[in-house]
């Protein structure tokens, strides 16, 4: 019995197998069109459908090394607003604030908020809601929509101090296009990354990703892990058919040699004007500079004396040094030797013997020190000029007149007036040459070509 069922099963079984291959044959074109088309799309949800939904966002890449406190405000502006903000010029407008009112002593400041502001929580913004330290600034919310700064002295500046980001107390809850879902952070809490969500669903996601050197933040430029970023240096990718790059002046940073005013050598005025004659400016990479305040700035002094570049005045003026065959040490932070051996080049050309020293930070003593100094929008520069600023006035430069223009300039709120006082400061401080003011690096924003569209959304 169980033999014949089992030959029943086989005959069975041939019979679907032949009418099988019967049908394949037949319908042979039917079959393999339709196994294409499952083919096809396996590979569209796989491989393309996963790249079309992440179409919509877009990775930026920086160069640095931040905690939470020290995040750049450029990426915070994406999620919350200031309460002012500066302008290109360094003038401060309002931002958050609707206006602003200052005391008749300089010392009190009252700013008011607009109306109708909400966080992205929905709730509504209220003066008690922000949290802003200011050192040895008194700050009281008067009520929901008043904010009072109390000042131990009269600072003209102080406004661009409040064009900070402002984000509701013990949240990240702000006021911008974008909402902070999510940092990632090291286990020294050194931030790694940054998602943002944007209110408006038009615009797309964006994933802000740092790297401590410039160079990890260019190979993640070239294998596609960002999409965007801002680099010093971009000569190997240029010539890339899918990178855009764009050549700015960065007015933000100034270049510069700071020279020990109390050093034997560099004492001398005159010294100090020869060394500055003797680098030749245009052989850097970026705008020359003149001065210690910005070109764009309204307060900015183009009248002042220029140290061109010029050998024959330098050894001219280095002839009255003493002792007659003088030495340097030029130290450097690190990213500028580059810089520092041009400058080497330089000084050795009008007679002087230089040796370079690399130093993380600013040494505590030095004849010569090359840096990035980093410009604050609005030109009160007392912290680096006065000479009671024994910490952050590095070279130890002093001028009396110097000192009364700062601190002229800083206590009076009218602006035409502080314009003049600036014009002078810039004038006396250049021509004592107690720095040398060389350029404004150039930088390179490089965006993918097919990735510009969401960058233009984002930073528009």
């Amino acid at each position: 019995m169980f033999k014949i069922q089992l030959k029943s099963r086989l005959r069975r079984a041939k019979f679907w197998l032949h009418l099988f291959f019967a049908y394949s044959q037949r319908y042979k074109l039917w079959l393999s069109a339709f196994i294409l088309i499952i083919l096809i799309l396996f590979y569209f949800s796989y491989k393309i459908l996963p790249y079309l939904i992440k179409s919509n966002s877009v990775s930026i890449g920086y160069v640095g090394t931040y905690t939470l406190e020290t995040i750049p405000t450029q990426i915070l502006s994406l999620a919350t607003q200031s309460l002012i903000s500066t302008q290109p010029d360094g003038k401060p407008v309002p931002s958050l604030a609707s206006h602003w009112t200052i005391s008749q002593d300089g010392k009190d400041y009252l700013v008011f908020l607009k109306d109708n502001l909400t966080w992205h929580d929905g709730t509504a913004v209220d003066a008690k809601d922000i949290s802003i330290a200011i050192s040895n600034v008194q700050i009281t919310a008067l009520n929901n929509k008043a904010i009072e700064f109390k000042l131990p002295n009269p600072v003209s500046s102080f406004p661009q101090a409040l064009d900070k980001p402002v984000f509701k107390a013990k949240s990240f809850y702000g006021t911008g296009k974008f909402r902070i879902v999510n940092i990632q952070q090291t286990t020294n809490n050194i931030v790694k990354r940054i998602q943002l969500v944007p209110k408006d669903k038009d615009l797309p996601k964006v994933d802000i990703r740092f790297y401590p050197t410039e160079e990890q933040t260019i190979e993640a430029l070239k294998v596609g892990e960002v999409k965007s970023a801002t680099v010093s240096l971009a000569e190997n990718l240029k010539n890339w058919p899918n990178l855009e790059v764009k050549k700015i002046t960065d007015e933000t940073e100034l270049i510069t040699v700071f020279y020990n005013n109390s050093d034997k050598f560099l004492s001398s005025r005159d010294i100090r004007q020869a060394l500055s004659y003797s680098i030749n400016k245009s052989s850097f990479e970026g705008e020359s500079a003149t001065s210690p305040i910005s070109g764009s700035s309204w307060a900015f002094n183009q009248n002042v004396k220029k140290y061109d570049y010029n050998i024959a005045k330098a050894k001219e003026l280095l002839a009255k040094a003493n002792p007659p065959h003088p030495k340097i040490k030029l130290s450097f932070t690190p990213g500028m030797e580059t810089i520092a051996e041009k400058i080497q080049k330089n000084w050795q050309e009008a007679g002087v013997d230089v040796t370079l020293e690399s130093q993380k930070t600013i040494p505590g003593e030095f004849q010569a020190f090359l840096t990035v100094n980093r410009l604050m929008p609005d030109p009160d520069q007392y912290s680096l000029w006065h000479s009671t600023q024994k910490t952050t006035n590095i070279t130890g430069y002093k001028n009396v007149k110097v000192d009364k223009l700062l601190e002229d300039a800083r206590s009076t709120q009218d602006e035409n007036n502080r314009k003049e006082l600036y014009f002078d400061f810039q004038k006396f401080l250049v021509e004592d040459a107690p720095a040398t003011f060389l350029y404004h690096p150039y930088k390179y924003e490089i965006t993918y070509k097919n990735a510009k569209t969401l960058i233009d959304k984002i930073t528009n």
